[in-house]
């Protein structure tokens, strides 16, 4: 499943009040769908060819030494996970973005909530993106455009927020409009790996130039939509905050929340390793699936990167089917617990790197591998990863107590980044160990990861199994 654009930690306050409407919900919702699409229709282009563009262009001798600052960002990565080989170095440097998405969010939630307001730090966040997208058609600028991208999804991370802040709290359309807000992310997803890919396959800058227009366009539609958003938020220094509220802003945790902060943040690292094999489809899945599979389909040579598309699209069929199955199988029996449902996606999730361990054991030469292999692969682990995300999510918001809630929610997505960082040593294993031992080694990580949520579930039902009432953060 294509992992969900990172959020900003900070909550937008709701400024709902009289709004023009468009299809019965406010215009600004529409603006930040758009803007939203868009900006998921620029990064998952983007990161649709970046692993292919690393190992196939930039870092070949004939261009490498023309980038600037790739001598000092390969040093750091050869200490981290120590490539060996260009394909290999590509690999680490894609995971290390991939992680680093993941993390930006934290530092951009601190700068819209103490130093320029929400508006602004999205805004410019979506300014930083659209220069970084465009400086990823040049090859010279290749560091320079990944330092732009990161500072500027950081500082964009709020959109969701604002979607909030459009809604009275007791609105019962706030669920409806974050459904329709996410389809919008998933169309942006099915349909821009498809055109990217298919212009790099032209002229690899031609792939993030489009990138790039996608950006650009949602820039414009953030600008032009502003009057239609919610009133930004002031600032506030800590400094400038009344003494009371600082000296109490924070009630004093229970024994029973103490012990429950403490597994849930015992509970990320175990997440991040449940997640590998979700996490390799932007990295070593498309390295590996160019080599092996058959992407020979009636005279027509289809790209690795529509894969991406591929899954983007059996995504969002599993994710309302695995809703609905959820729904009636409540009607009929009891619920499981929300760790229970984690733990049971993360074992689904974990068969589907065994179908690409099977296909290479069936058919270990070059562009033999049965497309067949990887559809079961994607639909396997996309419903598996939307019991994980969604889920697990629900759970982290839930369980966390009232004081440390948007914190610790924060720290759930946390576990994207950990996971991507895992990921970008696991994709240099590529060549250096069998293709059957690879996908085994991603699906055992999986499994583990199963068994200790697994455990949790049932040692720890006190603490994760609703008992107590904990109001869920402000999305």
């Amino acid at each position: 499943m294509t992992e969900i654009l990172p959020a900003s930690p900070v909550v937008e306050p709701s400024s709902a009040g009289k709004q023009r409407e468009l299809w019965g919900h406010p215009i600004g919702l529409w603006v930040l769908t758009l803007t939203e699409g868009w900006v998921g229709f620029s990064l998952y282009g983007m990161q649709a060819i970046l692993a292919l563009y690393l190992t196939d262009h930039l870092l070949q001798p004939a261009h490498s030494g023309a980038v600037v600052g790739l001598g000092p960002l390969e040093a750091f990565v050869s200490a981290l996970y120590a490539p060996v080989g260009p394909r290999a170095m590509g690999a680490a440097i894609t995971g290390l973005f991939l992680a680093l998405i993941y993390a930006t969010p934290l530092l951009g939630g601190f700068l819209a909530d103490r130093v320029l307001g929400q508006t602004r730090t999205i805004l410019l966040g979506a300014i930083l993106m659209t220069a970084g997208h465009f400086l990823m058609s040049f090859d010279w600028s290749f560091v320079l455009a990944l330092g732009f991208l990161l500072a500027g999804l950081g500082m964009a991370g709020g959109l969701r927020a604002q979607v909030g802040a459009l809604y009275e709290l007791g609105d019962r359309r706030r669920s409806d409009a974050y459904q329709i807000y996410m389809m919008g992310l998933q169309i942006a997803v099915i349909v821009s790996p498809v055109l990217c890919a298919s212009l790099a396959q032209i002229e690899w800058h031609w792939g993030f130039l489009a990138a790039g227009l996608g950006m650009l366009i949602g820039l414009v539609v953030y600008l032009v939509g502003r009057r239609w958003l919610p009133a930004p938020a002031v600032a506030v220094r800590r400094s400038e905050a009344p003494a009371a509220a600082t000296k109490h802003a924070r009630p004093a945790l229970t024994s029973q929340e103490k012990k429950t902060t403490l597994l849930l943040l015992a509970l990320v690292p175990v997440l991040a390793v449940g997640a590998v094999p979700n996490s390799e489809i932007f990295d070593g899945y498309l390295l590996w699936g160019r080599e092996h599979f058959q992407l020979h389909l009636l005279g027509y040579e289809m790209p690795v990167s529509d894969l991406i598309s591929l899954d983007g699209f059996i995504s969002t069929l599993c994710a309302v089917l695995v809703l609905w199955f959820w729904k009636a199988y409540a009607r009929r029996r009891p619920d499981l617990s929300e760790i229970s449902k984690v733990a049971l996606g993360t074992f689904i999730a974990a068969f589907g790197p065994l179908m690409l361990a099977l296909g290479s054991w069936i058919s270990p030469g070059p562009h033999e591998v049965s497309l067949f292999w990887g559809l079961a692969f994607h639909i396997i682990n996309d419903i598996g990863f939307s019991m994980n995300y969604a889920i697990g999510m629900a759970l982290f918001s839930r369980a966390a107590p009232v004081s440390l809630n948007t914190i610790l929610v924060a720290c759930f997505s946390l576990h994207l980044f950990l996971s991507n960082l895992l990921i970008g040593k696991l994709a240099t294993l590529l060549g250096r160990i069998s293709d059957v031992s690879f996908w085994l080694l991603h699906s055992g990580a999986a499994l583990v990861a199963a068994a200790i949520l697994g455990f949790c579930a049932v040692r720890f039902r006190d603490l994760l199994v609703p008992g107590k009432e904990t109001a869920p953060p402000v999305p």
